[in-house]
């Protein structure tokens, strides 16, 4: 399982690279054009990925700190730094999917959970109407015995239908969800 892990990462990030390329591609364009755009957003990060790289290299080759480093040409600058920012929209935007997925993920799960709490409410609730059901025959059978050991016949007048009985008492059937 966790060999198959990377030969995925390596895949995902080569197609992030693939969908950087179109980006970076008009930021070189836009650089070439538009003075501010070049020398103010592109060049930067250019040069300083550039002094980070060198400096890092030199540091791991157990060479001493550089004192200066020679800044990149304008035409390279303009070419890094157009890859460097289509790399971060790209990064930007599926680290922006992933936030969403999880965002969501989340709130079904605390729907589920919410419908889940509720359910059970419900069940019990229909268990304390059943055990009060029960307790209630059981009262209505200990008086239709009291009444029969009285000698006193019990004579229903009139039987209630249902349906009567909903209609003349609406109010107690409507659902309000």
């Amino acid at each position: 399982m966790v060999f198959m892990v990377l030969p995925i990462l390596k895949l995902s990030l080569l197609g992030m690279r693939q969908l950087a390329r179109p980006f970076g591609n008009y930021v070189q364009i836009q650089a070439k054009r538009n003075y501010f755009f070049r020398n103010y957003i592109c060049i930067p990060p250019a040069q300083f990925y550039h002094w980070c790289d060198v400096t890092v290299k030199m540091l791991l080759l157990n060479l001493r700190r550089p004192v200066k480093v020679e800044p990149l040409n304008e035409a390279k600058a303009i070419e890094l730094g157009a890859e460097i920012l289509g790399d971060f929209i790209v990064f930007l935007i599926a680290a922006t999917a992933v936030v969403i997925e999880t965002t969501r993920q989340s709130k079904n799960r605390n729907f589920r959970e919410g419908v889940n709490v509720h359910h059970k409410d419900l069940v019990e609730a229909i268990r304390v109407l059943e055990f009060r059901q029960e307790r209630q025959k059981a009262y209505i059978q200990k008086i239709t015995r009291a009444l029969g050991e009285l000698g006193q016949p019990i004579k229903l007048e009139k039987v209630i239908k249902r349906k009567d009985f909903q209609e003349k008492h609406d109010k107690l059937f409507k659902h309000k969800l």
